[in-house]
């Protein structure tokens, strides 16, 4: 398996690109009222093939997931009591002044270093798919009509195991480009079903932004998240830096695995278009993970986790009118004590909205 450098040739072109042939003042991105009157789908896929120069799999290899997030509504009842709770590092003088719901359905593969071997390897992560569905609860919140901070509270309802389809997708996709298939999909999770529940907040804060680079903005949007489930459960904070021209009030790109971080609505612009690169880093306290512990109610294959994993990321945004267009490239450090080196994968993301 070869990786390429942490910032491949085509993300720094796409840079560059950005840089030095659109506006540095778009100025056209339209504000966060004005965008709350859409509703948002969005289309990702992450890959370890977008930051390796050959066709490989290995450990976190592919994540596919399609979303659904509505346009600004009222909530009442118990969903109105969970999205307005009182959580911490709010701030009393906290308001909600936005309501949003989503629903996407993903799936996300999981293979050994070695995916020649048709038996288990036991110094090597097992072979795992999973297949889920998420619901989101979504609240912004403002602070003296100045700086805001976005809830996210998380329902993801699944299945791990080969219930999950991970050998039927990554072996009839391997023969359909022509590909060597993965031999040791017998040796795969048992199937279980996957409960969790993860809450995140994150912060846009005029504080956050107070300078200018070259005639371009520059922002920071910090967030912390806790997660609990038989599939993961962790303690994990960071934030991206933003550079360009007139950066929107969203929270930054989303993510499929772990779905930390961004934000799946975004502020259309009027007609130009609108950019900026962006640098992030996160780390997590992870007390499971089934990926790499096995399976919770039955014996699986397993392999020593690492507690602390943190992730550097890398990335370009594209806003044209009512659709979205981001790149990131993600450089993970080890998972589990005896791998052999940090991973490294590209997630791409289109959003549009209606």
């Amino acid at each position: 398996m070869t990786n390429t450098c942490p910032l491949p040739f085509g993300l720094a072109f796409f840079g560059l690109f950005l840089v030095t042939c659109l506006p540095a003042h778009a100025e056209s991105t339209l504000d966060e009222e004005e965008a709350s009157i859409w509703a948002f789908g969005t289309l990702q896929v992450e890959n370890d093939l977008f930051a390796n120069i050959a066709n490989t799999d290995r450990h976190y290899t592919n994540g596919v997931q399609a979303a659904v997030l509505s346009e600004e509504i009222t909530l009442d009842g118990w969903l109105h009591d969970i999205a307005t709770a009182r959580t911490p590092f709010g701030g009393s003088a906290a308001t909600p002044v936005t309501h949003r719901i989503g629903f996407a359905i993903g799936h996300t593969i999981f293979t050994p270093d070695d995916t020649e071997a048709v038996t288990t390897l036991a110094n090597d992560r097992p072979y795992a798919a999973w297949a889920h569905v998420t619901l989101t609860l979504q609240t912004l919140w403002e602070i003296n009509d100045q700086s805001s901070f976005q809830d996210q509270w998380k329902f993801d309802v699944g299945i791990v195991g080969p219930a999950a389809g991970g050998e039927f997708v990554q072996n009839n996709w391997h023969k359909l480009i022509g590909a060597d298939e993965a031999n040791g999909w017998d040796n795969q999770l048992n199937n279980e079903i996957g409960l969790n529940v993860t809450f995140e907040r994150a912060w846009n804060s005029p504080d956050l932004a107070p300078s200018q680079l070259g005639g371009y903005e520059v922002d920071a949007i910090p967030y912390v998240v806790a997660a609990l489930g038989n599939v993961q459960t962790y303690l994990g904070a960071g934030g991206i830096v933003r550079f360009g021209p007139d950066l929107p009030a969203d929270f930054g790109p989303t993510r499929i695995y772990p779905g930390v971080g961004g934000s799946e609505w975004f502020a259309p612009t009027t007609g130009s278009i609108d950019w900026y690169l962006f640098a992030g880093l996160e780390s997590r306290l992870v007390g499971r993970d089934i990926f790499l512990d096995g399976n919770l109610f039955s014996d699986s294959h397993s392999v020593d986790k690492r507690h602390l994993v943190s992730d550097l990321r890398l990335g370009a945004v594209v806003i044209w009118k009512r659709a979205r267009l981001s790149f990131t490239h993600v450089y993970r450090t080890r998972e589990y004590s005896s791998q052999p080196k940090p991973d490294q994968f590209g997630s791409m993301t289109l959003g549009f909205a209606f």
